[in-house]
């Protein structure tokens, strides 16, 4: 049913933002995919939606696609005719402001969803990943995630906890797809010390580990606390790697997730970190031994 406050679609200047290759790519690309799940799950046809906002839907569909950027006023218009109100439009709408900038794509955690994740992932190749406290979501089991999701928010319910599980389940597929995600991880020692969940589920995570490193596509390195200062004290991070496009940085934050398409700080501290870690051969020595006599 027609709402009376949106009869007409707002007076927008027919202008766009012309998304090429440029650092705006992928920030476009995450901005149309959440514009088209909500399209989606209110039952509308891009047909239709075209013609309540007067554009043609081939427009519609660059800008759900990521070719083209829509102004925030129409990206507000489209979520008011999909129904979507409070954080979730507010932060959609601040992605429109600033996805034609360069910089960082700041992400709120309370809207962006373990899904939008998944996406961007899904069109990365390859994923290198330094971790400082945890093991990375790509090697976890369900058992360890668990532990790790209600020590990061003790709030949350139960249903919300395992629909994160099942989001990284669906990550980790990806390491044994047909055309599998390359993952290059780096592990701070004292990642395999921390006792999450005890001395078995650390026995059971760390059996695991080993064995994903047995896939041709994943490589996993230790950092040894006898390195001593090393080039990224500050903390974990991953970089993401895409054939077509510009690489990103992932950061996890408590306040929200952080993608930064300037790689190069973070691809010169991978450089550095791999010039101190163990090699395979070794780390893998090392994994083995450090829950086995516990």
């Amino acid at each position: 049913m027609e709402r009376e406050d949106l009869r007409d679609a707002p007076a927008i200047e027919p202008a766009f933002f012309r998304v090429g290759v440029n650092h705006a790519t992928m920030r476009g690309r995450w901005l149309g995919a959440r514009l088209r799940q909500h399209r989606d799950a209110a039952g509308m046809t891009g047909g239709q939606v075209a013609d309540r906002i007067r554009r043609s839907g081939a427009t519609l569909s660059r800008w759900e696609s990521g070719d083209l950027l829509p102004r925030p006023a129409e990206v507000h218009y489209m979520l008011e005719l999909y129904g979507v109100r409070g954080e979730e439009r507010d932060a959609l709408v601040r992605q429109a402001e600033e996805a034609p900038r360069s910089g960082a794509l700041d992400v709120d955690a309370s809207v962006a969803l373990d899904a939008d994740h998944v996406w961007l992932e899904a069109q990365a190749w390859k994923v290198a990943t330094f971790q400082t406290a945890v093991l990375p979501g790509l090697l976890q089991t369900a058992a360890y995630a668990r532990e790790v999701l209600m020590a990061w928010n003790p709030a949350a319910t139960s249903e919300r906890i395992e629909s994160a599980i099942a989001a990284r389940a669906a990550r980790q597929r990806r390491l044994t797809a047909e055309e599998p995600l390359q993952l290059v991880a780096i592990l701070d020692e004292a990642v395999l010390r921390r006792p999450i969940g005890g001395p078995d589920m650390m026995r059971a995570q760390l059996e695991y580990l080993v064995e994903r490193a047995t896939l041709p596509n994943v490589e996993i390195r230790v950092l040894p606390l006898a390195a001593g200062a090393h080039a990224c004290l500050s903390g974990s991070f991953d970089i993401m790697q895409f054939r077509d496009e510009d690489d990103l940085v992932y950061l996890e934050t408590r306040g929200g997730h952080l993608y930064i398409d300037r790689p190069e700080p973070f691809a010169d501290a991978w450089h550095r970190l791999e010039g101190v870690a163990l090699t395979e051969k070794e780390s893998l020595a090392m994994i083995g031994p450090v829950w086995s006599m516990s």
